[in-house]
């Protein structure tokens, strides 16, 4: 009867180990199908978001690109603008002093030896060196110079020339309107045909030394020069000429000027303004793009006006010309870097943006025409420089990755556990009363071979089970009703 008795309680466990192994296995695969469809849909849609949002990010930063060239050319443009504006007005005041009904009051004006000299003429009380220019000069007070004048004989030379520079002495106070509205300008002056020149602020512009002025090379002539020329030819339109080396400081300008005509459309001379080229990349040009990028202005021909890397110095070995941006976006072995399709892309009067390799680096440059002067904006930036937070990108959103596949396999494995403990509950609610009832019917069947007298508790199923309204309760009842036959029987 024992062996009989292992052996029913060995298939017991059986039961009870094959309920729980089922209802795990159950669980597992369910959970683990989930599981790992979730873990390819993370790493899908993980992958799918960072090409996603790598690309968003390489459009977003063409775009940011395009947009600083765009906004930087609208400041070039309203500078210019601005400029332009002045010079036609000065065109226009210095065309009606001239005009045969104009009324005017001369007022003093200063030869410009005496700027340089002041001790050995008259000059304006305000002339003082000053550091930008590397001169003495006026903010008062304009200067004249004329080729063949010097300190012994200005007063002659004055009186011969009292017809041009007496209306002219009256553009003092426009120039230095326009100097405070536009302080780009460096220089604001008229050249006549004769060569008379006017220039503010007031400051020497011919030779340091009499002994200098009276040696013929040594004589200034701006009709000579090819600003004026370039000028003069634009028949009272606006030019622009330069970058070239300012004659009387010696820094790299730029000219905007216009012809201007008496009455009878005789050809007066010019009047312009320069602005320097180095004012043009501090104050027009200074935009901080990530790192090293940097903007520059270049002609619709592609030659450079305002570059960070092109020095002063490099300008003079193209005189008269510019150098072309081809010539300074080059490898180390000489070879282009921009070709001729790219070239006529950034010259196209289009806005855009290409791509393009220096030296086994990659390079972003963003174009657009500044619709003034015929210039073109461009910002040069380094690829990786642009693309350096794409990393970064993709680093947080593999992180959120991992985390979300983290969450999915502890949710997945407390789900296999908590499966566990709901199998092992629902199997022990199942064979614990089987088990009961089957440990009931030993002691009885042994009770009964032994004929022994029954245990009267023995012959009483728990109450608990039979008042279970289930299946549990209705075998409960039925095997009470058994133990009650047997006990009628006894």
């Amino acid at each position: 009867m024992m062996v009989q008795s292992a052996t029913v309680t060995q298939k017991k466990g059986s039961f009870r180990r094959n309920v729980i192994a089922t209802f795990l296995m159950i669980s597992i695969i369910s959970l683990g199908v989930t599981g790992v469809v979730s873990l390819g849909f993370v790493d899908l849609i993980g992958g799918f978001t960072t090409d996603e949002s790598t690309t968003a990010l390489e459009g977003q930063i063409r775009r940011n690109m395009e947009t600083t060239a765009e906004q930087t050319a609208l400041v070039i443009n309203q500078k210019l603008a601005s400029a332009e504006a002045m010079v036609r007005s000065m065109g226009v005041e210095i065309e009606n002093l001239f005009d045969a009904g104009s009324t005017f009051h001369p007022r003093q004006v200063y030869y410009d030896y005496f700027f340089e000299n002041p001790g050995d003429g008259p000059h304006p009380a305000d002339t003082a060196y000053d550091a930008n220019y590397g001169i003495s000069v006026s903010w008062e007070s304009s200067s004249w110079y004329l080729a063949g004048s010097n300190s012994t004989n200005y007063d002659d030379v004055y009186l011969a020339q009292a017809d041009k520079l007496d209306p002219v002495s009256n553009m003092d106070t426009l120039f230095a309107a326009i100097h405070d509205q536009v302080p780009e300008f460096r220089w604001l002056y008229m050249a006549f045909e004769n060569n008379l020149f006017i220039n503010y602020p007031g400051s020497i512009l011919g030779a340091d030394t009499d002994a200098e002025r009276n040696i013929y090379v040594e004589q200034w002539r701006p009709t000579e020069d090819g600003w004026y020329q370039a000028i003069r030819a634009g028949g009272g339109s606006i030019v622009y000429e330069g970058p070239y080396y300012d004659p009387i400081d010696q820094v790299l300008i730029l000219s905007i000027g216009r012809a201007v005509y008496f009455e009878n459309m005789t050809l007066m001379g010019v009047i312009a303004g320069d602005i320097s080229i180095e004012d043009v990349k501090d104050q027009i040009l200074d935009v901080q793009i990530l790192e090293t990028g940097f903007a520059a202005l270049i002609t619709s021909d592609g030659d450079i006006v305002a570059h960070k890397n092109v020095d002063d110095a490099d300008y003079v070995w193209y005189d008269p010309n510019l150098p072309p941006l081809t010539d300074f976006e080059v490898n180390s072995d000489a070879s282009a870097a921009l070709t001729t399709t790219q070239m006529l892309q950034i010259t196209s009067g289009a806005t855009g943006i290409i791509n393009y390799q220096k030296d086994g680096a990659y390079y972003l440059l963003a174009y657009t025409p500044v619709d003034i002067g015929g210039y073109i904006c461009i910002i040069m930036v380094p690829m990786e420089e642009a693309l350096e937070s794409i990393p970064l990108l993709e680093a947080r959103i593999a992180q959120g990755n991992t985390a979300a596949i983290s969450f999915i396999l502890i949710v997945t494995l407390g789900g296999i556990i908590l499966a566990g403990v709901v199998a092992a509950t629902v199997t022990n609610s199942i064979t614990r009363p089987l088990q009961y009832l089957m440990s009931l019917a030993m002691r009885n069947v042994e009770a009964m071979i032994k004929q022994g007298t029954m245990d009267t508790l023995d012959l009483r199923v728990d109450a608990t089970y039979i008042e279970q309204d289930d299946e549990i309760g209705e075998l409960a009842r039925a095997f009470q009703g058994m133990l009650d036959t047997i006990g009628d029987e006894d």
